[in-house]
């Protein structure tokens, strides 16, 4: 794994910095390049682009504090202190908090700025799976983050002792579980893409990206490795944490709305 990229004295570049600014850039090029379709415009998109990334930061490290406290207890100042042990950067991220937050912040801004928060999502929901399939690979694999559990199988990948996975497992095969996720969401991209040639109400794109993320990381989290106190049950060969419970949520929340939709517009063009 390459987690830090350059190193010039103080001053490092680390690849999970260079994969977000590459996500950001690309998302909001996506989002820009959507938004005509949908009625919006270049500055609706980059007004609503910046609030989505500070929620998603704050809302990103916020999760991970909260499931780690006892890694801060007794130095709480390193929870916000950029400088670390040598080098500059907050290390420690959640994206399920980030996604969470992120969500309410651009519900909220929408409606103080009296802009459809439905017909945004549309614009802006499929650069989130683009940006999860480059982050996740350019950043989680490479970070070393985010890793799977120990495995047997072929798709198992031994990271080096220097990172966070290999001081854990040490010469262990592990689930490139940053990969399975970056590949579903490429896969998931280019699937809403072409699902919208059905696009018949707003919300449809929106709910459907939540749909297919719920999905998806679920997926990804039965191979992920966790701590046991984050942990809440299993239910046969499945494993259950808080994550499972949102993603629940907004599972069941995103169908229902979405279904709704459908149904709703389909009712209209039989009558």
């Amino acid at each position: 794994m390459h987690p830090v990229l350059i190193k010039f004295g103080l001053f490092e570049l680390r690849s999970w910095g260079v994969a977000f600014a590459a996500t950001t850039l690309v998302g909001i090029y996506v989002a820009v390049k959507r938004a005509p379709r949908f009625g919006m415009t270049k500055n609706n998109i980059i007004d609503f682009s910046v609030i989505i990334l500070l929620f998603a930061l704050i809302g990103s490290r916020l999760w991970y504090i909260v499931f780690h406290l006892e890694e801060f207890r007794g130095h709480w100042l390193d929870t916000i202190n950029p400088y670390h042990s040598g080098y500059f950067g907050i290390a420690g991220m959640s994206m399920m908090g980030g996604v969470l937050l992120a969500i309410i912040g651009a519900a909220l801004f929408a409606w103080r700025k009296k802009v459809d928060f439905v017909k945004l999502g549309d614009v802006m929901a499929p650069s989130f799976l683009l940006g999860a399939g480059i982050q996740r690979v350019g950043g989680c694999f490479l970070n070393g983050c985010c890793f799977g559990k120990p495995t047997h199988s072929f798709l198992g990948i031994i990271f080096p002792p220097q990172g966070v996975a290999g001081s854990i497992f040490p010469n262990t095969p592990l689930y490139p579980t940053q990969l399975f996720a970056s590949a579903l969401g490429f896969l998931g991209f280019a699937l809403i893409l072409w699902m919208e040639k059905w696009h018949k109400f707003n919300g449809y794109t929106l709910w459907l990206v939540l749909i297919y993320y719920s999905i998806d990381r679920f997926i990804v989290d039965q191979f992920r490795y966790y701590e046991s106190p984050q942990i809440i049950g299993h239910i046969g060969p499945l494993v259950f944490n808080v994550n499972e419970i949102l993603l629940l949520i907004l599972f069941l929340t995103s169908l229902v709305v979405w279904l709704r939709g459908w149904r709703k517009i389909n009712k209209t063009g039989a009558s």
